[in-house]
């Protein structure tokens, strides 16, 4: 099993988006990054986002594997310049790199604070390292110590609740008005960024139904199938705006997130369309645009509510200050679970290193022991085997015990660092002493 850990990141933190979009791997390009680590003999785990890039390796002792070389399967696999991009990477090493891994899935280390994705793309990175073939005892104990990290700070911490983005926030506005979606007709007006963020937040709430409107009829079938690959069993549908007039009746929730300099909605236009509507349920209207897409007017029409970009920022902003409060919880979850794993790790390493070291110094012990026995009469050497083996357990006591101290209340977070220098200087992992 693996003695350590290495990894590398680069992210929002420090790279701005015209960086992390050029190293952003690939599925084919993180199964050849797998594919590397794996041949050199270390465990690997790659996680690549749109805000991040992240590889982790599981090092035997022997290994001589630098995060550098990890920072070089990205570049060189993008083809793109060493002495540019690699000062853009953070390098972290044994307890910082599980810190880092946990503080990811946990969400607080995210461009958006809480984010509910991040989860979800470990998951699948801990997947793909598995199918791979690249992940061992090691990286499958660290991936049940992640899970149960993120899975602590949803259940223990509030750092996942509420909206903490526009579009996460317009559909959040929508439920308080009609709290089960499966029956309602949701209208997307934009077929850009947060148009497709929105339509997509409706489909993880089960939305009855979507309709895309968009300038250009191509780029609102896009978003319409990137939706579909996420919930195919919702029906969703694109239309022109020309045709907005016919689906404006039909609809209950209506967001519009569209570059147009005017407005897409009028105060006439829909005042006409809530006379052809044959359901009295109310109109839900978000406008998210800037410059505003709907007239404000509309918001005085009857039966209708509205809201614009103001009153959902008002909304995140609170949201993420809440959020804020959390994060010390959930820091301390995460070194109460890198403590755990360290020390069940250590718990795995310890007993076999003890017996090892024990079994070294008995070998040295005996051979000596046989090397002279001709030397001496029975009764001495029954003095000399006794004195040599009391000798053996006072030397090895205070190792034996600084050892097995990890299970202890005191337990070290470099523990695995103890029992790596162990092997080191008694020579343990070697074929001769």
């Amino acid at each position: 099993m693996p003695h350590s850990l290495i990894a590398v990141s680069i992210s929002h933190q420090r790279a701005p988006v015209e960086v992390r979009e050029q190293l952003e791997l690939s599925e084919a390009e993180r199964t050849a990054v797998l594919g590397e680590l794996r041949e050199l003999g270390a465990e690997a785990l790659v996680l690549s986002t749109c805000n991040r890039t992240e590889i982790y390796a599981g090092l035997n002792e022997s290994d001589s594997l630098e995060s550098d070389r990890l920072v070089h399967a990205v570049l060189d696999r993008k083809r793109v310049s060493r002495e540019t991009f690699a000062p853009y990477f953070e390098h972290y090493t044994a307890s910082s790199a599980i810190r880092q891994l946990f503080r990811v899935t946990a969400g607080i280390d995210s461009q958006i604070l809480g984010d509910q994705q991040i989860f979800a793309q470990v998951k699948e990175a801990f997947r793909k390292s598995q199918e791979t073939e690249a992940s061992g005892a090691f990286l499958g104990k660290l991936a049940q110590a992640a899970f149960r990290v993120g899975k602590r700070v949803i259940s223990e911490t509030s750092l996942f609740e509420g909206a903490a983005t526009v579009s996460y926030a317009a559909v959040e506005f929508a439920r308080k008005i009609y709290d089960d979606l499966r029956f309602r007709h949701v209208l997307v007006i934009g077929a850009g960024e947060t148009g497709e963020l929105t339509a997509k937040h409706f489909a993880e709430r089960h939305a009855g139904r979507i309709t895309v409107a968009n300038r250009s009829p191509e780029r609102a079938r896009e978003l319409a199938d990137r939706v579909r690959l996420q919930a195919p069993e919702i029906p969703i549908e694109t239309i022109s705006l020309a045709a907005l007039d016919d689906v404006l009746p039909l609809a209950d929730i209506i967001v519009s997130a569209t570059s147009a300099p005017d407005y897409v909605l009028t105060e006439p236009a829909l005042k006409a369309a809530m006379a052809k509507r044959t359901s009295s349920s109310p109109l839900v209207m978000i406008d998210i645009a800037v410059p505003r897409d709907i007239d404000p007017a509309v918001g005085s029409l009857s039966n209708v509510f509205l809201k614009d970009i103001d009153d959902l920022r008002t909304i995140v902003d609170r949201n993420t200050e809440r959020r804020r409060l959390e994060v010390p919880k959930a820091e301390a979850i995460i070194e109460e679970e890198i403590e755990r794993f360290l020390s069940g790790i250590a718990r795995l390493e310890a007993g076999p290193t003890i017996k090892e070291l024990r079994d070294r110094f008995e070998a040295v012990r005996k051979e000596e022991l046989d090397r002279n026995r001709h030397k001496l009469d029975e009764r001495s050497f029954a003095l000399v085997e006794e004195m040599s083996r009391r000798m053996m357990n006072r030397l090895l006591h205070q190792p034996t015990v600084s050892l097995k101290e990890v299970n202890g209340a005191d337990r070290d977070p470099d523990a695995l660092s103890r029992i790596a220098l162990a092997r080191e200087l008694f020579g343990l992992d070697k074929d001769e002493h």
